[in-house]
């Protein structure tokens, strides 16, 4: 009978303490998310979690020129043989400024087609009513990721980007 009762003890207290275990775990959850907020997703097994980002997301290479269209056209406007807008990949908003991705290369910093990208895209968003407006413009992707070519940061800025070298 000793034998019996140990091994009913056994069972008994495991079942327990995994219970003991699901409960703790589910509140850890339940506390890491604030309130209105869901729990993070879960990450596809296979692939790597990225890490945070600071600025908005970088699009994806090969990127569609059409996710402002509007401000696509305004380039094109500005530029009707397209000598310059030709190298337009993408346009994207990062909060309040514009983001320009193009096929330039990163040896292309303040050359003429990236300042006047840069200039045209800050009198789209003073069109549009920013006082000040904010302008990146972007190489293709490379080893540095999207490197700066030209850009406008406030209104006394002239697009281009001071020495990096």
């Amino acid at each position: 009978m000793e034998e019996r009762n140990r091994r009913r003890l056994v069972v008994v207290g495991a079942g327990t303490a995994s219970v003991g275990l699901l409960v703790v775990t589910t509140l850890v959850i339940l506390s890491a998310t604030a309130p209105g907020e869901s729990p993070a997703p879960e990450v596809p097994a296979g692939s790597a979690a990225r890490p945070a980002q600071r600025a908005a997301p970088v699009p994806a290479t090969g990127g569609d020129a059409a996710d402002l269209p509007d401000a696509v056209a305004f380039l094109r406007r500005k530029d009707p043989q397209e000598t310059v807008v030709k190298h337009v990949r993408q346009v994207s908003r990062s909060g309040a400024f514009l983001r320009v991705y193009t096929d330039l290369k990163e040896g292309d910093e303040n050359s003429r087609p990236a300042i006047s990208l840069c200039e045209w895209t800050a009198q789209y968003l003073r069109d549009l009513g920013a006082a000040e407006p904010i302008v990146f413009v972007h190489a293709r992707e490379n080893d540095n990721g999207h490197v700066v070519l030209a850009n406008k940061q406030s209104a006394a800025d002239d697009c281009a980007v001071g020495d990096t070298r």
